[in-house]
């Protein structure tokens, strides 16, 4: 069977074509890839996160990541990245309740693996109980709720640990409750920057700030 083609682009986002994912990682080519922040108020009215820890058969293994997140096939908009979404976390989603929150650059190597991303990010607000999302055993290992406020003090490195609660796979595939504390370096390896960006701007969307979506 192919392997599914990309869109690749030059520095400034320009179309250049299209390559495989495997000669994108291997070759450092600029491709797009989709993340959604889903977002809630605590019963106390804070604002949180919800974080996914990555299955094992994915990139980066059992690593916490963005809520959603998803390479875009070749032709595929922003848009398209919802569906990834509902294959995750067995959410379906109107695109409409998205807000964009700006577009990322992403640069990572190691060990030969070359990663140049833009990261069109949204953010979704989304009160529906963990425990009736319908999360997808061979994709995510669990999902975590953090608050905003633990995770800027996390990556702006004025704590080593916050704590989180949710729901993790166990070795029956069950998804069962779990809470402790978690570390940066149990997270996919985007910059401290990236994160910052995220939770401070989610942050003035719950305060009702304008959100300047064009960067």
């Amino acid at each position: 069977m192919a392997e599914e083609l990309i869109d690749i682009y030059d520095e400034k986002m320009n179309l250049l074509g299209q390559a495989t994912r495997a000669q994108a990682h291997q070759e450092g080519l600029w491709h797009m890839s989709f993340h959604c922040w889903i977002v809630r108020r605590s019963p106390e009215g804070r604002p949180q996160v919800l974080l996914q820890i990555r299955g094992k058969n994915q990139n980066h293994p059992s690593l916490i990541d963005i809520s959603s997140a998803g390479h875009l096939l070749s032709g595929e908009t922003p848009h398209d990245g919802i569906k990834n979404i509902e294959k995750e976390l067995g959410l379906k989603v109107d695109f409409s309740k998205l807000t964009k929150l700006f577009t990322a650059n992403h640069v990572f190597q190691k060990n030969g693996y070359i990663n140049h991303e833009f990261n069109p990010t949204y953010l979704l607000e989304d009160s529906t109980p963990i425990k009736d999302y319908k999360l997808n055993p061979d994709m995510v290992d669990g999902v975590f709720i953090a608050d905003v406020e633990d995770m800027l003090n996390l990556f702006k490195h004025k704590v080593d640990k916050i704590y989180v609660n949710g729901l993790k796979l166990d070795e029956n595939k069950h998804y069962i409750p779990h809470a402790g504390n978690i570390a940066r370096c149990e997270f996919v390896p985007h910059t401290d920057q990236y994160f910052i960006k995220v939770m401070e701007t989610i942050q003035r969307w719950f305060q009702g700030q304008k959100i300047d979506n064009q960067a």
